[in-house]
């Protein structure tokens, strides 16, 4: 079984366009939500439907995401308010996604985890203008205002 698994992503797309309002017409938002966690080709559609909030750009942000296959284990896509990020770093080598987990990998210690979350802090915030970046363990969390 590779991981994340599938989701619908027609279903997905109707329901981040609900959450942020992008429906013409529509007078219904969900200021919190999150998706499950999903695989970089997933989230990346999702983030470009919101082309523009304040300092987040759909696009930039959905190929940064999409530079990231093979090296996470999933990312989930909402809104705080404000549009969020959660991308899970994997602890072993076979928890990436697309990996098979009935194969053994190896593992990824805490300075080689770090010097990834560096690198993320890197692109999210100098390049993409996040205004929050923590992590929590092996858990990136990435929000703009």
């Amino acid at each position: 079984m590779v991981l994340p698994p599938e989701v619908d992503l027609h279903v997905a797309e109707t329901f981040v366009k609900i959450a942020y309002g992008l429906h013409e017409g529509q007078r219904f938002q969900a200021t919190e939500f999150l998706t499950p966690r999903l695989r970089t080709s997933q989230a990346a559609p999702l983030i470009r439907l919101v082309t523009r909030y304040n300092e987040f750009d759909g696009e930039r942000v959905a190929n940064a995401v999409s530079s990231l296959k093979g090296r996470v284990s999933g990312v989930e896509f909402g809104r705080e308010g404000s549009p969020v990020l959660y991308i899970e770093l994997p602890f072993w080598t076979h928890q990436r996604e697309e990996a098979n987990p009935a194969e053994k990998g190896a593992k990824i210690n805490d300075a080689q985890s770090d010097a990834f979350a560096n690198e993320l802090r890197a692109l999210f915030v100098d390049q993409l203008k996040a205004d929050e970046f923590s992590v929590n363990r092996r858990r990136v969390r990435i929000w703009w205002d």
